[in-house]
């Protein structure tokens, strides 16, 4: 079909249509951005995808990357293969943007995100959740030091998953190769990214980790006790085998106060000060899940994914860096990798881990 561009658009590619359809559909409605092709190793589902969306189907990477038209590419495959990718596109002097995690090696990160900063090109990590009313909210009173000096904080992701979910689509999640871990690099990654970017630096961890509820190579329960930087303890719980699954919950507290959150909504907001129980009311009607309150239900957050993702087309307009870089990327993918080798070990592993 060979579309031609709008010169004044961004031509973007996406890789993957599994979670790749979430990334056209917010294409799709962008400003700046034109999508001009999709890639799938599943030529049928490519062509036909593209057929209903008037772009072009390729099956190899190295052929969609020869054009001229695509600024842009979206990595929406299995994890193990981000930087495999990654580094073909940075070679091909285009921009990108990956689901986490953005590999599932502190080498292969590493080297994608040199490879991209070598080219002077932007590279972004999909962490949505970041973007989310009430996260936002919970990070800037942590940042502006309302809770005081941090001492706790709880990460847990209690999630069900079928045995059908990991056999599907070539049965690549649960894998070492291909999703680098299981609960926590897969399902957890997300809350404990936010952990980390609310806490500061994890110093340490001793994690525990094993298959509880499914055939798997890795972890459907991963558990462990961490050590921040700033002195602070926390915890943190990925699984996916507990049914019918109990939702993500998020907790900071500190000398002053403390902020509760589950499934990204705020159930707890108490924070040192005369007015404490009226600032609560108010954040649990404005970011509430509705219960005790009295109050409706919060608004549904935003399509955040689509709101980073018209950030990276402006990056890409604009010459400048994304929000969530693929550095930023790395900073999860490193906790969770030193809970597995703590698991591994049975010892307290210590941060930054060595290569």
């Amino acid at each position: 079909m060979n579309k031609k561009k709008d010169k004044s658009n961004v031509g973007a590619a996406v890789i993957g249509l599994g979670r790749g359809r979430a990334h056209v559909n917010a294409l799709l409605r962008a400003e700046g951005a034109e999508l001009i092709a999709v890639c799938d190793k599943n030529k049928e589902a490519a062509e036909a995808f593209a057929a209903q969306h008037g772009v072009d189907a390729y099956t190899d990477l190295g052929e969609l990357l020869k054009r001229d038209d695509i600024d842009l590419v979206h990595v929406c495959t299995p994890s193990g293969l981000h930087t495999e990718m990654l580094l073909q596109i940075a070679a091909a002097g285009k921009h990108a943007i990956t689901e986490k995690p953005l590999d599932i090696t502190l080498e292969r990160i590493d080297s994608a995100i040199d490879a991209f900063a070598r080219r002077d090109l932007q590279l972004g990590c999909i962490f949505q959740i970041r973007l989310m009313p009430a996260i936002r909210e919970m990070k800037q009173a942590i940042d502006a030091g309302r809770l005081g000096k941090l001492v706790l904080a709880n990460a847990h992701v209690k999630w069900f998953r079928t045995q059908e979910y990991y056999d599907q689509n070539g049965g690549w999640r649960g894998t070492w190769a291909w999703d680098g871990g299981g609960s926590l690099m897969n399902q957890a990654v997300h809350t404990i990214d936010l952990l980390q970017w609310m806490m500061g630096p994890v110093q340490s961890v001793v994690g525990h980790t094993q298959v509880s509820a499914h055939r798997i190579e890795t972890e459907d329960m991963g558990v462990a006790l961490v050590k921040f930087a700033n002195g602070a303890f926390g915890t943190i719980v990925g699984t996916t085998a507990v049914y019918p699954g109990f939702g993500t919950s998020l907790e900071i507290f500190g000398s002053d106060g403390g902020i509760a959150m589950k499934d990204n909504l705020i159930t707890d907001w108490k924070i040192r000060g005369d007015n404490m129980a009226a600032e609560e009311a108010d954040m649990l009607k404005r970011f509430g899940d509705g219960k005790g309150t009295g109050e409706a239900k919060a608004a549904p957050p935003a399509d955040t994914t689509s709101v980073q993702i018209q950030d990276m087309i402006d990056a890409v307009r604009y010459n400048r860096q994304p929000m969530i870089t693929g550095r930023e990327g790395r900073d999860a993918v490193e906790v969770v990798l030193a809970i597995y080798e703590s698991a591994r070990t049975g010892k307290e592993v210590f941060l930054p881990l060595k290569k």
